[in-house]
């Protein structure tokens, strides 16, 4: 039966909520009460060997761990040391000791000997080995005090003060003059004695040697009898013993010394011709993932580190022929035949590196990577020493790009959905991989780009073989299809401009396949979106193949684009359509027609059905937009992406070639129904309110959209085109503006009509220039309501900022007009602080000086004034 101590430290620890509340409170500081007082470490050693119970002895093992720490003095070290190796043994005896528990009783003999060792107690090593005999458990406990010692002193990968670095450098230095030669032998002995009769302990014990491999002297590892024991145990039945070698030879190779030393090493150990032997795959059965990504970690750290000594090597020739120092002809000789034999050894295992990075688990694939980006580097810099790339590796090129294919394919049963989702559950596993199958890919294309500009030709025929063979098959997978549009993507965007010019060669005539070509499975909402970035990607390939406009346009405006099903693929391709046009305006300009038909139902849903969710969701979905902040810091609510579709037509239609009258009926046909929204909004927001009405978007929505859509349709149109050349268009958009205007009178408390309206403002002058002059006395009265604040003033100076640059002396009478405004908020003051200050800074003094002008400006004053 528990005692009251041992009751309050079961009361302190309970999660079961069983217990009251201030019961635990009581409890907890009956513990710390116990916990503080001086002779505490004798009550932890008492209860630790005498209590059932094993949250009292946790709570025993916390509390003498602490006072070791931080009142070392006030104990009795012999008797904790006693104690604790006493504890150790009976872990022999104990055998429901739970692993938590072994644990910290680890902690606490390192917690004393970092007190004790190596002046109180030298004997510490030999006491511990000396132990070693008596069992399994005591080994165990063995493993667990190293690493423990590992991880609270020695480790510098964890972060230690000064005095704590200082410490784990002590207490190496100690180990190397005491112990090691002994500890060594013991993991020798252990491995013996365990790698078949427990090979979980025999795993134990190589986790250690993994750990301390990496400053101990490497010979004490590297030598006639530990090297071929490692080897056999990576031959073991046991997958979690082959591991543990394997990251024991990770950490040897690893180890830093000279670049001769560091080949040599490698060379001595044997790994190169074991590894070379996995060129048809890594020697791992069905659902070994983690002794795989061990393999892989290992075959990677080889080649990488051979390549990095070869480098090392190769640039100390070059520095010192940079600065005219002459080498001795027997070490040029010496230089030059190591980094012969590591490029020998390098080529030897790359046939197992590309396999690997075949696996189909990303994380054994993707350690490999790093090493082939620095080999491709390697090549790249040796190509530009010597003119060329070798014949040896120039073998291993398309291999390498097959390899990269295969890692950066999406899995053969993936979850993405080919149109929309069946649930929720279904849209996020989607979501989920796809994010995962990006970020593989931004590391193995960044090395497929590098490769293909270092040799661009195999790179083109890969590419195009990958296209052919899946154009040529229209059964074929949408995961292969997806990979080879997306492949030719990555050519063309590690291109140089040069390449996609008329005539450029292969390149040039690989995007021209694609766009004659009937894509399988390109309704597949990831493939018909690569190809959409392709056909965009390349589009200066169809300014002079102007033959595949018409079908490129087919997809953007067809069901696979602008009509897919799937809200990211039909808002991509707004935004995409909106790029095609800016690239492609002239040579479009003859399809206008077309193009105006085919999207018109398009433009119909995206003006009157506006997301819900102010654009947040269009903004995901794959474009730019989203919100925004105006310049002043005013909210501006996030716009849907899908009106880059409306901008990209505003392009097409802005073109001076077109005929006067057809780009007049053009664009009136654009915006009548945009105007007639914002009217009909405005009759429907007076008379039912801003909210929605079941089944219909609120009219405030509807208005924004249909704003927007129209600033976005003027991106088009220039001043000149609107004001001198056909001031008939710029008439188009008075109309528009004119009807913008009663927006903000009728709804004058709408913060996102305010910021939409203020932002259609800008756009407008822009395009009309001093056509604007005329509305902007009454745009900027309704801005200036009595129920205005201090930010609306700011996004009002930051309109007449705006104003002034464009406008200049011609703003004169309509700064007179707002300067008489009669207004009592003093949010006035930051008004005219910064009106003032743009005033003098555009030489507009004059519009301010004038005599009639003088009630206005004492007005002006007294607001400023305290």
């Amino acid at each position: 039966m528990a005692d009251d101590f041992e009751r309050a430290v079961l009361f302190s620890f309970d999660q079961t909520g069983n217990v009251d509340a201030a019961l635990k409170f009581r409890a907890v500081a009956y513990c710390n009460d116990t916990k503080a007082q001086p002779l505490s470490w004798q009550l932890c050693l008492e209860k630790y060997s005498s209590t059932a119970y094993m949250e009292v002895r946790f709570w025993c093992l916390q509390t003498l761990h602490e006072i070791l720490v931080a009142r070392y003095d006030q104990l009795d070290s012999n008797v904790v040391k006693q104690a604790v190796l006493s504890w150790v043994r009976n872990t022999n005896v104990e055998h429901q000791m739970p692993p938590f528990l072994r644990n910290k009783v680890a902690q606490v003999i390192v917690a004393l000997v970092q007190n004790e060792y190596p002046h109180k107690w030298p004997s510490f090593w030999t006491d511990l080995l000396g132990m070693l005999p008596e069992g399994p458990r005591v080994v165990d406990m063995f493993c667990r005090i190293l690493i423990a010692i590992d991880d609270d002193v020695i480790s510098l990968d964890i972060a230690r003060t000064q005095e704590g670095i200082k410490r784990s450098m002590q207490l190496k230095d100690a180990m190397r003059e005491t112990c090691l030669n002994d500890l060594a032998e013991a993991w020798y002995n252990l491995l013996t004695a365990y790698q078949s009769a427990n090979p979980e302990l025999a795993a134990a014990v190589l986790n250690t040697v993994e750990r301390y491999v990496n400053w101990i002297d490497v010979a004490l590892v590297v030598n006639e009898r530990f090297i071929p024991l490692l080897f056999t145990l990576l031959s073991s039945p046991s997958e979690s013993l082959k591991g543990a070698a394997a990251d024991v030879l990770t950490e040897i190779i690893s180890k830093r010394m000279e670049p001769q030393n560091k080949l040599g090493l490698i060379q001595q150990l044997g790994l190169g011709r074991v590894c070379a032997q996995w060129g048809n795959g890594l020697p791992v059965q069905d659902g070994e993932y983690e002794l795989a990504t061990k393999y892989a970690k290992l075959l990677a750290s080889i080649v990488t580190e051979v390549l990095d000594s070869c480098k090392k090597v190769e640039n100390q020739l070059v520095s010192f022929a940079a600065v005219g120092v002459a080498m001795d002809e027997e070490a040029v000789q010496e230089a030059t035949s190591t980094c012969q034999a590591a490029d020998k050894l390098i080529q030897d295992l790359l046939p197992a590196v590309l396999a690997t990075l075949r696996d189909s688990e990303d994380e054994v694939a993707i350690a490999v990577v790093p090493f082939l980006n620095s080999w491709v580097a390697r090549l790249k810099a040796n190509q530009k020493r010597t003119g060329g790339v070798s014949q040896e590796a120039l073998q291993h090129i398309p291999a390498m790009l097959d390899s990269l294919a295969v890692c950066a394919r999406f899995p053969q049963d993936s979850c993405n959905y080919a149109l929309t989702a069946q649930d929720a559950a279904e849209a996020v596993a989607a979501e989920e991989e796809t994010a995962t199958v990006l970020e593989t890919r931004q590391d193995l294309f960044t090395l497929f780009k590098n490769t293909a500009k270092l040799v661009p030709e195999p790179a083109y025929v890969f590419v195009g073989k990958q296209l052919q063979g899946v154009v040529s098959r229209q059964k074929a997978e949408w995961q292969d299809v997806e990979l080879a549009i997306t492949l030719l993507y990555q050519l063309g965007e590690g291109a140089a401009d040069e390449t996609l010019k008329p005539g450029s060669g292969t390149l040039g005539q690989l995007a021209t396949g694609l766009f004659g070509a009937e894509v399988p499975a390109w309704h597949h909402r990831l493939v018909v979106s690569a190809l959409l970035e392709t056909y965009v990607r390349f589009s200066k390939v169809m300014q002079q193949n102007q033959e595949y406009i018409p079908n490129v346009l087919t997809v953007f405006l067809g069901d696979s684009g602008m009509g897919h099903p799937d809200e990211a693929v039909s808002t991509r391709a707004c935004y995409l359509f909106s790029r095609l046009v800016k690239a492609l305006r002239q040579n479009i300009r003859q399809f206008v027609r077309e193009v105006l038909q085919s999207i018109q139902g398009h433009l119909v849903r995206i003006a009157t059905h506006p997301p819900t969710d102010g654009g947040q969701a269009a903004a995901k979905a794959g474009g730019p937009g989203g919100a925004k902040i105006t310049t002043m810091g005013a909210f501006l609510p996030a716009t849907d992406d899908r009106l880059y579709a409306y901008e990209g037509v505003g392009v097409l239609l802005g073109q001076e070639e077109l005929p006067a009258e057809e780009q007049h009926a053009y664009i009136s046909a654009l915006l009548q129904p945009l105007i007639h929204q914002i009217e009909a909004s405005l009759a429907a927001a007076s008379s039912t309110g801003s909210g929605a009405v079941a089944g219909r978007p609120a009219p405030t929505l509807l208005i924004q959209q249909a704003l927007e859509a129209i600033a976005r349709i003027s991106k088009g149109f220039n001043a000149n085109l609107c004001t001198r050349v056909r001031p008939e268009i710029g008439s188009l958009l008075i109309t528009a503006v004119e009807a913008a205007l009663r927006i903000p009178q009728q709804l004058p408390t709408s913060k996102p009509l305010r910021a939409r309206f203020i932002s259609f403002l800008h756009r407008m002058v822009e395009c009309l220039a001093n056509r604007m002059l005329p509305y902007l006395p009454t745009a900027l009265q309704v801005l200036m309501h009595v129920t205005a604040d201090c930010q609306d003033m700011c996004d009002v100076v930051a309109l007449l900022n705006q104003l002034m640059l464009r406008f200049k002396t011609a703003l004169q009478d309509l700064l007179k007009e707002v300067m008489n405004v009669q207004h009592s908020s003093s949010c006035l003051q930051c008004l005219f602080y910064c009106y003032w200050h743009r005033d003098t800074s555009h030489t507009l003094c004059c519009a301010v000086a004038k005599t009639g002008n003088a009630r206005a400006v004492k007005l002006m004053q007294r607001l400023l004034s305290p």
